[in-house]
């Protein structure tokens, strides 16, 4: 039977090689005794400066391992998800490109729900700063006090928003730290959820640390005199003894691969094919390592990094070349250009397509929360397609809109919205369309500017809501009987407070015993200009600039529930958006 324990030790791994693929990214083989097999493990450090993740995009075809990952520029790659055909399709769900996979080409697809696997998958996903986890359908019913990972009242979640490249798999072999360890690894109850489990194969597997800083591919060869594959319960062992938390079977057998951009394929690719060369498959891993012009030199994927950057109070701007852009699809297809915003733009082209292909995402990470107006940079000569779609996140809600930019140069408004603080906000554009637009249909990917709009503390006009809490609002002397604080002592003096002692009507229930004639405070005073103040004391929630000065819209970065829209404009003019439309969204809801 399978059940969770800590493993006693069967399989023994000897070290053979370790190289150092990029900074961040190593290549171990190790012999396993008990079985006698090769195993393959890349290590990915994820807070590693220009270590990004990707899978494959959602396709109507197969690739091998090492055609997709050398096309695609990849340090390293594996296989992923078990497939079918008839339509290509894996058995979980998938993302690659920052574009989610089609329903009907992936396994949760309701069309499905009378095949075997349905609803057995987990997954791993990688997002901008951010790592996620499902655990399968088979451990989410039969393992209790499940901790962490996404949704675990739910078989198959949709994934958070925001992800960006994810390959499904299962059985799960690690769960929470502990290995699923079978006491008879031929055993009918052993990895009940996948029979295959149970005979020696090659294998492929995915796991992340416990930290959620390092992410495992493992590939173990098999079905040659050499390599006599692992059992389901062999390789979760392994997986454990390698640090993995989390871990989750991959497609395995004929499909098991492992390139580099090194060496090509490190593992017996042909053996475990039975002789039959390296196999096309639907999905891959890959891993992008050592810096590329279009990614951003920073860590993608390490939960512990600082933001990309953070637009101050008053606004800010995100150019095409900033650490929060970063353009997705083939790089080829985007182009460079002397022009726009700070002397430089890209643009692509609108094609007919029921997917984004190249797309573009300027991450948005706010100072504080309110109102701002959201504007694109645009050039008449570049600016050509006049249906671009556009999505704007803000404060936990998305919108599509269509935006018509053509032959406009400069900001265009395309609406005000109210964001929170902090990030998980962005505006992204797609080039993809319901019909042909035509050829050289431009798009532009340039900069992005918010502006604050409405009242707020550093608007330098002193709205009531924020006396006593905000620079905006000068503190003077108590004016007698006005009903206010004006010296924000804590009390509404009805007393003339200006020398002496209290002569006027009533009592006076502050600290003061005379006039602050030095604009000074008395110590005890309990509220101060320039105050942090809480939502919860009634003040506006934030922080004046220093000496209490409007700070200019400034670019970005600072480095280290409602949408509402305000304004819609015409072509030429001030902005332009017509009605949204649905369709591709950059993360598309189940």
């Amino acid at each position: 039977m399978i059940t969770l324990i800590a493993a006693a030790l069967a399989t023994t791994l000897s070290e053979r090689s370790t190289v150092t693929l990029e900074d961040g990214v190593t290549l171990t083989q190790y012999r396993a005794s008990s079985p006698s097999t090769d195993v393959w493990v890349l290590r990915v450090d994820l807070c590693a400066d220009d270590v990004y993740i990707d899978a494959t995009r959602d396709s109507v075809s197969y690739q091998t391992t090492g055609s997709w990952a050398s096309t695609m520029d990849m340090t390293a790659a594996t296989n992923g998800d078990f497939f079918k055909t008839d339509p290509v399709r894996v058995y979980g769900d998938a993302y690659g490109g920052g574009v989610r996979w089609a329903s009907g080409h992936t396994g949760w697809d309701s069309a499905y729900s009378s095949e075997w696997y349905w609803e057995h998958y987990g997954w791993i996903a990688f997002g901008q700063d951010d790592v996620q986890f499902s655990h399968t359908g088979w451990v989410k019913d039969n393992i209790p006090g499940l901790a962490f990972g996404v949704d675990n009242s739910d078989p198959t979640p949709a994934p958070p928003k925001g992800m960006l490249a994810m390959v499904s798999g299962f059985p799960e072999l690690v769960v929470e730290g502990v290995p699923m360890v079978c006491t008879d690894p031929e055993a009918s109850d052993c990895f009940p959820d996948r029979s295959d489990m149970r005979d020696r194969n090659p294998r492929t597997a995915m796991g992340l640390t416990e930290d959620l800083s390092t992410f495992l591919l493992v590939v173990a060869d098999g079905r040659t005199s050499d390599n006599d594959g692992l059992y389901g319960s062999e390789l979760a062992d392994i997986m454990g003894q390698l640090g993995a938390w989390e871990a989750f079977n991959l497609d395995g057998g004929g499909s098991s691969q492992l390139w580099t951009d090194a060496d090509g394929y490190a593992n017996d690719y042909d053996g475990n094919n039975n002789g039959g060369g390296a196999r096309s498959v639907a999905n891959h891993w890959g891993i992008f390592a050592g810096g590329r012009d279009y990614l951003p030199p920073r860590p993608g994927h390490c939960v512990t990094a600082p933001p990309c950057g953070t637009i101050p109070a008053a606004g800010g701007v995100i150019d095409d070349e900033d650490a929060c852009f970063r353009g997705f699809g083939d790089p080829a297809y985007w182009r460079d250009e002397a022009s726009g915003y700070n002397g430089g733009l890209k643009w692509t082209n609108a094609f007919e397509s029921s997917q984004a292909d190249n797309w573009a995402w300027w991450r948005l990470e706010l100072e504080e929360a309110g109102d701002y107006e959201v504007s694109i940079y645009t050039s008449a000569q570049f600016s050509v397609f006049d249906d671009v779609e556009y999505e704007v996140r803000a404060d936990g809600v998305g919108e599509s809109l269509q935006v018509d930019p053509s032959g406009h140069d400069g900001w265009l408004s395309i609406g005000t919205y109210h964001f929170a603080a902090g990030g998980d906000q962005w505006v992204a554009l797609f080039d993809d369309q319901a019909s042909n637009p035509g050829s050289n249909q431009h798009i532009v990917a340039d900069a992005v500017k918010l502006q604050r709009t409405g009242e707020w503390c550093g608007d330098g006009t002193c709205a009531e809501s924020e006396r006593c809490a905000c620079d905006d609002c000068p503190v003077t002397d108590e004016v007698p009987a006005n009903g206010l604080d004006d010296d924000c002592d804590g009390s509404v003096d009805e007393a003339d407070d200006t020398g002496g002692g209290e002569t006027g009507p009533g009592p006076d229930s502050g600290p003061d015993s005379g006039a602050d004639s030095d604009s000074s405070l008395d110590e005890d005073d309990t509220s101060q200009p320039g105050k942090v103040v809480s939502a919860q004391d009634g003040g506006c929630g934030c922080a004046s600039a220093p000496g209490g000065s409007l700070s200019p819209l400034a670019p970005l970065l600072l480095l280290t529930h409602r949408r509402r829209r305000t304004s819609d404009v015409g072509a030429g003019g001030p902005a332009a958006v017509t009605a949204s439309r649905p369709g591709p969204s950059f993360r598309p809801e189940q």
